[in-house]
């Protein structure tokens, strides 16, 4: 009766160190939960929630090449480091994909400042706003001799 008893023991001693290890998977599961929560919901904020670093008034512009090399993680990189936007890489990264203008950032050298958002900036980088861009004023001009002259060099 005495094995009995040992065996008996033994196994109550395993099935509560079971026990106690499955509570203490469980803990660690809610707590990854919450942090991975908090993680998300601050890409998320930081995604949809933008602001300019600096108020128009205390706006500083800064010159950006975009290269045809360059990916949108680099480019984020760019306007981080010319001290144009403030989000983490990806957090522009994200915004780029989530924007109309995905895939549609063009190479060029652009001046950017720090009042604009990520929401401004995007359609400057895809040449859809060219408004006090470098060539901008070449290609109004251009397209003001190409569309609006007749054959004989006249306007219509």
């Amino acid at each position: 009766m005495s094995i009995r008893k040992k065996r008996t023991g033994y196994t109550t001693a395993v099935s509560v160190a079971a026990g106690v290890v499955r509570v203490l998977v469980y803990i660690a599961i809610i707590v990854a939960m919450i942090f991975l929560g908090r993680q998300a919901y601050s890409i998320g904020y930081s995604v949809f929630h933008q602001e300019p670093l600096t108020s128009e008034e205390d706006a500083e512009q800064s010159v950006v090449v975009i290269t045809d090399d360059m990916s949108v993680s680099d480019i984020g990189k760019t306007l981080r480091d010319a001290g144009v936007i403030d989000e983490s890489t990806i957090v522009f990264v994200l915004q780029e994909r989530l924007s109309d203008y995905h895939d549609k950032i063009l190479p060029g050298t652009y001046i950017l400042d720090t009042s604009m958002t990520v929401d401004d900036i995007l359609p400057i980088l895809t040449q859809e706003n060219t408004e006090g861009q470098p060539g901008a004023a070449e290609s109004e001009e251009d397209a003001d001799t190409s569309s609006g002259t007749a054959e004989g060099g006249t306007k219509v």
